[in-house]
């Protein structure tokens, strides 16, 4: 069934496909295609994963927690993902298949009697790094496909994980009453709300400061780290998941879309 959640997990994945069609290489074509479908859709997929937990009980595998998956779906996406897979080299296949790999596992929690395995979203500081990281990296398929690293896709890179890792730290500060009720250490729970959004506010200077002086700064990153210094200003511990959630995922959207634009203003 369509509802709240999903509708999040949609817009997820627009953001997931604008971050990787801003990266393209090439024209339009039957592999620019099967990219952005396996993109798209794998995206939903993981997200979609986020909520149905993997647990095993007498060797019959059972999945279950916010939402009880619909078999028809989990089939569905994995058939579109497998036929994106005739389109494409071996070489994105797994490149691919990595990324979406480590991804899974960053949400799936596994249950077998009374052992559980969480997922890597359970490390405090690493889930943090990896969730920008695996965001990053969408945004950087082609160069990393082709080989094609220079010093200045590396700086933008790093803008981009840096950037993208404070949206992320935000997301901790949204979930920090949630997780002290659940007792998961993340890094807003071990340093508090105020410490952390400090913290956050003084990385992101650096960011700033820095494409001021850069020559060959992208506006779209100082417009972004500008938009979200001003976001961090204004949260506050008793604000509402929605308007968190609003204010992260929207920021986070509009960085996406704007690369889009900026790419295809460049092809046209």
């Amino acid at each position: 069934m369509f509802n709240g959640r999903s509708f999040h997990h949609l817009t997820l994945a627009v953001t997931a496909l604008f971050f990787f069609l801003s990266s393209i290489t090439l024209l339009f074509s039957t592999e620019l295609i099967a990219l952005s479908l396996a993109v798209f859709v794998g995206t939903f997929f993981i997200y979609r994963l986020s909520v149905w937990v993997p647990v095993i009980r007498n060797k019959m595998p059972l999945l279950s927690f916010y939402e009880k998956p619909n078999k028809n779906e989990f089939i569905l996406y994995i058939i579109l993902i497998l036929c994106c897979c005739f389109y494409l080299s071996i070489e994105t296949v797994i490149l691919l298949g990595g990324w979406g790999l480590i991804s899974a596992l960053y949400f799936t929690n596994l249950k077998i009697g009374t052992i559980e395995l969480k997922g890597l979203r359970s490390i405090p500081l690493i889930k943090t790094v990896l969730l920008a990281f695996m965001w990053t990296v969408i945004g950087n398929i082609f160069s990393l496909k082709n080989g094609v690293l220079t010093n200045t896709h590396l700086i933008n890179f790093i803008i981009r994980f840096t950037i993208i890792f404070l949206i992320c730290l935000g997301v901790d500060l949204r979930d920090i009453k949630k997780d002290n009720r659940a007792g998961t250490t993340t890094l807003a729970t071990y340093l508090g709300f105020n410490t952390l959004k400090t913290l956050m506010l003084v990385a992101n200077t650096i960011p700033l400061i820095f494409l001021f002086n850069y020559s060959s700064a992208n506006q779209i990153d100082l417009f972004i780290s500008g938009m979200l210094f001003f976001i961090l200003l204004r949260i506050k511990i008793n604000q509402s998941r929605q308007t968190f959630t609003l204010l992260l995922d929207g920021t986070l959207f509009i960085y996406s879309f704007l690369n889009f634009i900026a790419t295809y203003i460049r092809f046209c």
